[in-house]
């Protein structure tokens, strides 16, 4: 899939006042008007709109409610809609399908997605990802990367300094924009990005596993050196066959004579004992009966992840064959089989439903991301109810040694004579419930060292897959070596073309050998310089070069996964002269003009070059302080 991004409409609302309702369309979209009649406002409506985590507003546009986008992806349209806030991470809900239709649908019919990603399900951004045809990143090993973050270098704003290629924020990482410009330009396939997602996922799983190991330690150094599994059952050993001898004893004292406060003592430990043993009993019956139903839930569920996997398989598989065969004409209908009539071209050959471009994919994406979100819950659910299986198998184990006591305990006390000599009897008994009462305690000191061998075999087999993938993931860019260069050469190329092409007589590069750049460091360089220009708008024209430039490089080389989408809101930025302005927005135009595929190009002046001034490349009207941009 080649990633792509088209806007096609962008809706602005206040309750039910319309501030801004314009069409786009593909190619190059030009908004126009005096300085501050609102275009910059434009610009960062759509900014947001698409995921950009936007807090400070103009206050024209702070009386803006909420936003809805309709945008184009490979995966069919999509409205999006956020609403306006100084709130940072702002939510956002989407609708697979045409603005028109959503603005009629029940809240039901959008999905609404968080920000973040959450534990279960996906954020917005995840979802823009699949539509775009973006493959999933991190950056850091920790924080995904966001629409916020690819936007960062889609958005060329004025407020960003003009020696900086991403959007000026206040938290921001090299590894972060690192990740995105290699996500961008095509460096690292799907088999990097999933081994890194595995890598952060497996190294969260090792420090949790490190924290389980660490504080079951700790809890068992107050044992001492007597947590080892020999030791313990040595011990239990030694202790079951004291307390076979204590009950041989017993079984050999006999007596005729019968003394009143032994007899009652006897009577209140048996007393204990019945009631000890019913405990017990309930215990084991009651994790029976959960376990039992803990298993027959993971095999329900097992199954359904399985049905589940499989519908996802089916899905990808009706909708290769749909790609291949297009929409079916029906001769007869497949219920009662009577003739079908023939359907005007763009209708259903069937029921005759009007069909809308991009509808039919938009709705594909919208089920296999629920079949997607219900297996993610599934898998999770299912980890949770092994896990708990496991800790109430380990509880039984210890339940059923207590009854095993207490059984023995009952049955004694019914099989001996309430005469006899009971003083012995009571002493041996009193003995014997010390010896369970150790017992009990060492069952759970062996279940706890059980628990911490099995922690310590999961740290180190967690530490040597992340060891593994480490090294994978080496290998991986040792290879892609040869393919940055690539992409960063193409990239360098198109941006010089561009330069080359600027005003000699405003130009103040110079003879220009060679445009770089690093994203790690966020600058753009001629020659090794990285302040060439000698003037602010020539700073402004090498910055907005670079970033025409990995557009028009995306539109060469389709491993690109630039999104074939830019916005420009600084065109003629820095006191920038009204020919030099006329010069880049011409570029834009013809550089446009070369290619087929699909692509969008906004951007923001208040000097339009004349003959750009036209209805199939101007976005609405003209603004001006009089009449803004928001109504």
């Amino acid at each position: 899939m080649i990633a792509s991004l088209q806007i096609e409409r962008m809706l602005v609302t206040r309750g039910q006042h319309v501030l801004y309702d314009e069409a786009f369309h593909h190619g190059v979209n030009i908004i126009h008007g005096s300085n501050g009649s609102g275009k910059s406002s434009i610009a960062d409506f759509i900014f947001f709109g698409l995921g950009g985590d936007l807090r400070e507003w103009k206050e024209s546009a702070s009386r803006a409610e909420k936003v809805y986008l309709q945008v184009a992806t490979p995966s069919g349209t999509l409205t999006l809609r956020r609403e306006v806030s100084i709130d940072p991470a702002r939510p956002m809900s989407i609708f697979f399908g045409c603005m028109n239709d959503g603005l009629v649908a029940a809240m039901e019919s959008w999905q609404h997605l968080p920000y973040r990603r959450p534990e279960h399900g996906y954020s917005f951004s995840q979802v823009l990802f699949k539509a775009i045809g973006l493959p999933e990143s991190i950056s850091d090993g920790s924080s995904n990367i966001t629409m916020h973050q690819i936007l960062r270098l889609l958005y060329v704003d004025q407020l960003t300094p003009v020696q900086r290629i991403f959007r000026v924020e206040n938290f921001d990482t090299w590894q972060t924009r690192q990740a995105v410009g290699d996500l961008l330009l095509g460096i690292g396939g799907y088999d990097l990005f999933d081994k890194q997602i595995d890598l952060r996922e497996t190294e969260q799983k090792y420090k949790e596993a490190v924290t389980n190991y660490r504080s079951l330690v700790a809890v068992a150094s107050g044992y001492g050196e007597n947590i080892l599994i020999e030791h313990i059952t040595a011990a239990i050993a030694q202790m079951d066959e004291e307390r076979t001898a204590l009950l041989n004893s017993i079984e050999v004292l006999t007596a005729p004579q019968v003394d009143p406060d032994d007899h009652a003592t006897v009577q209140s430990l048996r007393s204990q004992n019945a009631k000890a043993y019913n405990v017990a009993r309930r215990n084991v019956s009651r994790l029976e009966s959960e376990i039992e139903t803990l298993e027959y839930e993971i095999a329900d569920s097992e199954e359904f992840i399985k049905h589940l996997k499989q519908s996802i398989s089916d899905f990808d598989d009706a909708a290769l064959t749909f790609a291949a065969l297009g929409h079916l004409a029906f001769e007869f209908c497949p219920s009662c089989f009577a003739p079908v009539e023939p359907k005007e071209i763009g209708h259903c050959q069937l029921c005759n439903a009007k069909r809308t471009d991009g509808e039919e994919d938009s709705r594909t994406l919208a089920v296999r991301l629920d079949l997607e979100m219900q297996l993610k819950e599934s898998e999770a659910l299912q980890s949770d109810r092994e896990a708990d299986l496991s800790a109430k198998r380990a509880a039984l184990r210890v339940a059923r040694q207590a009854l095993r006591r207490a059984t023995s305990a009952v049955e004694f006390d019914r099989a001996g004579a309430v005469t006899g000599r009971e003083s012995a009897i009571a002493e041996l008994s009193r003995k014997i419930g010390f010896i369970d009462s150790q017992l009990e305690g060492l069952q759970k000191r062996l279940e706890l060292s059980r628990r911490i061998d099995a922690a310590s075999i999961a740290k180190e087999e967690l530490n040597h897959r992340i060891s593994r993938l480490k090294g994978e993931i080496e290998a991986i860019q040792r290879a892609q070596n040869t393919r940055k260069l690539s992409a960063y050469t193409l990239v360098s190329r198109q941006t010089k073309d561009l330069l080359d092409q600027d005003l000699q007589e405003h130009s103040d590069f110079g003879d220009i050998e060679h445009v770089s750049f690093s994203f790690t460091e966020d600058w753009v360089a001629i020659n090794g310089e990285k302040n060439r220009a000698g003037s602010a708008s020539g700073m402004v024209i090498l910055k907005n070069s670079f970033a025409l430039g990995m557009l028009t490089s995306s539109l060469i080389d389709k491993e690109f996964k630039l999104p074939r989408w830019m916005l420009f809101d600084n065109i003629e930025d820095k006191g920038m002269v009204e020919e030099r302005s006329w010069n880049f927005q011409r570029l834009i135009l013809r550089k446009s003009a070369q290619f087929d595929l699909p692509h969008q190009i906004i951007f923001t002046t208040s000097k339009i070059a004349p003959e750009l001034d036209r209805p199939d490349l101007v976005v609405g009207r003209r603004y001006t302080r009089a009449a803004r941009s928001l109504n």
